[in-house]
């Protein structure tokens, strides 16, 4: 008699997280938070590096 070998819920839950569409959301869920951090910071020293950026490509006023 053979049985049937049924994933379990452990596989199940890998199989989901590492699927492409849940990969490529987490990426610009992650992406998106780290340039929103960035852009928006007013600590000085993020604030200094994207200040250009922040001022030519949004037209953000930060003074």
């Amino acid at each position: 008699m053979t049985t049937l070998s049924r994933p379990s819920v452990l596989q199940k839950t890998a199989n989901v997280t590492l699927s492409k569409p849940v990969q490529v959301t987490i990426y610009m869920l992650l992406s998106s938070l780290v340039i929103w951090t960035v852009l928006f910071s007013t600590y000085p020293a993020a604030h200094n590096a994207a200040h250009s950026a922040r001022h030519h490509t949004l037209g953000v006023a930060c003074h």
